[in-house]
């Protein structure tokens, strides 16, 4: 069912009327433009629609020119045979994309390669750090219990000081840590 909303004179002298759909009409469809819909879907592509409303636009111009309607078929030609220069042009350029290709997948195996042996590295190195900075704090605090057991050492630190010597490692050590 169509309902007419309005009309419009246009400049040539003729009534445009516009037209409004309703529900009841909703399955009533152009088959050409679901055909082209369908074509972009399957194609994924939205060239068929775009062809078709091309092809609208130019029949409503020629129509309002008074210009009769043309028919227009999209429709691909057959391919033809190559020539030999041609297949040997594509053989040629087959054969380059191979090799880039492989080139390519060798690059990235090498990128992959070096930062695996970097990571390797960087690991021992996080290691021998780590095994230095228990070495070193072992030997700190062998040095401390000497110290510690030392009255007259500790007596000089705390006047010094005015603190224990032990609490004054403790807080040397955050600051360390801290920075």
């Amino acid at each position: 069912m169509q309902v007419h909303v309005g009309t419009n004179c246009s400049m040539g002298g003729k009534e445009n009327v516009n037209l409004l759909r309703l529900p009841s009409d909703a399955f009533n469809y152009d088959p050409d433009l679901f055909n082209r819909a369908k074509e972009s879907v399957e194609a994924k592509s939205l060239l068929p629609i775009l062809k078709d409303e091309i092809k609208l636009k130019i029949q409503a111009k020629r129509l309002s020119q008074g210009l009769e309607e043309l028919k227009v078929e999209f429709e691909s030609k057959p391919q033809s045979p190559l020539t030999e220069e041609e297949l040997e042009k594509q053989n040629h350029r087959k054969m380059h994309n191979r090799v880039s290709a492989k080139k390519c997948r060798w690059k990235k195996k090498e990128f992959y390669s070096r930062k695996q042996q970097e990571l390797h590295d960087l690991e021992k190195r996080n290691q021998f750090l780590k095994n230095t900075i228990r070495k070193i704090e072992t030997e700190k605090d062998y040095y401390m219990s000497k110290l510690a057991s030392s009255p007259e050492i500790m007596n000089i630190f705390t006047e010094l000081y005015g603190e224990p010597l032990d609490i004054l490692c403790e807080i040397k050590t955050e600051n360390v840590l801290n920075h």
